[in-house]
């Protein structure tokens, strides 16, 4: 069998079995293990399967314009045509085992990679110009290692006449190239590092908001046994939740802007509104207490408890002025 044909199937298969994915995004859609993915729901899981499938069909197109000698340069296309079988390997997720978030990742780079290693000028100025756009993240972007100049393999150079530029010879294509190198690594030691912390951070993060659940309610009941008023004290604490809520949802639209911060957003937004709880029946206490007082009634403590929860600098504000009530 011609290896280009082996390649066209290669390629083939993969792109039925990405699409699959992305169609079903289920734990259990099919027969091989790695449509099993426990992944599957993760919206930078899906992300980096489209980042996949188009490195997939980046690496067909590449091979083709070897084959049909169309890239202007015999020795690029003659490593392209060596190298076929680590290609073929390289476009090729493992259907032995689920399909995870981590090993998808790793695939990735990996093809990423070697795709930059074998590219021609044509796939370098795409992915190029793919980079030289990418939106400041959690990871480098070509604009913050090298800068907001214009390079000169993009079409239109660096001038403001792109009809007069010089088309960018063999010296600007292989800097190109290790540039390009370089800030894949970078991206790729950062996105390690991004998984494992927020790995560590998941391990952490559920313990630690049972113990504040436990906290929170032994504190809301021990001062409920107190409270003359429960309805005031059950009020403040249902404010306190819906204002940490509110805050939360705000710095969801407004703050969280990477597919990480993402991801990490439901589990905290569970702990913040479990702090807002605690801060309303605290605002009840400090009134009901005397320590503080708090103009309106159960409706006023209520309004207070609401803004307390909503914003963490009036929460330290209520503390601040409980503390200053003690200290006097």
């Amino acid at each position: 069998m011609p290896a280009s044909t082996e390649l066209s199937e290669a390629v083939l298969g993969q792109r039925r079995l990405l699409e699959r994915l992305l169609a079903n995004r289920r734990r259990d859609t099919g027969e091989e293990p790695s449509l099993r993915s426990p992944d599957a729901g993760d919206a930078e899981f899906v992300k980096n399967l489209r980042i996949f499938l188009r490195l997939v069909a980046d690496a067909d197109a590449l091979y083709l314009r070897a084959a049909h000698n169309l890239s202007g340069d015999p020795a690029q296309a003659a490593a392209v045509t060596r190298r076929l079988n680590e290609l073929r390997e390289r476009i090729t997720l493992p259907t032995e085992v689920p399909l995870t978030l981590e090993v998808l990742l790793g695939r990735r780079f990996e093809l990423e990679r070697l795709l930059i290693e074998l590219g021609d000028r044509t796939y370098l100025a795409g992915r190029l110009a793919d980079l030289y756009d990418e939106a400041p993240g959690a990871v480098s972007t070509w604009r913050s290692l090298y800068g907001d100049e214009l390079p000169p393999l993009l079409p239109g150079g660096v001038t403001r006449h792109p009809e007069a530029a010089a088309p960018a010879g063999p010296d600007e294509v292989e800097a190109t190239r290790e540039r390009l190198a370089r800030l894949l690594h970078a991206k790729e030691s950062q996105a390690q590092t991004v998984q494992a912390r927020w790995a560590l951070k998941r391990r952490v993060a559920g313990p630690t908001i049972l113990v504040l659940l436990l906290a929170v309610a032994a504190f809301a009941a021990a001062v409920a046994g107190l409270a003359g008023d429960d309805r005031a004290l059950w009020s403040a604490a249902a404010a306190g939740a819906a204002g940490a809520a509110l805050g939360g949802l705000i710095r969801l639209r407004d703050e969280v802007t990477g597919g990480t911060q993402a991801r990490q957003f439901w589990l905290f937004f569970v702990g913040q509104v479990l702090v807002g709880v605690a801060a309303g029946v605290l605002t009840f206490l400090v009134d009901d207490g005397g320590l503080v007082a708090v103009a309106g009634g159960a409706a006023g403590v209520a309004a207070v408890a609401f803004a307390v929860g909503f914003s963490e600098a009036a929460f330290v504000g209520l503390l601040s002025r409980l503390g200053g009530s003690l200290a006097a």
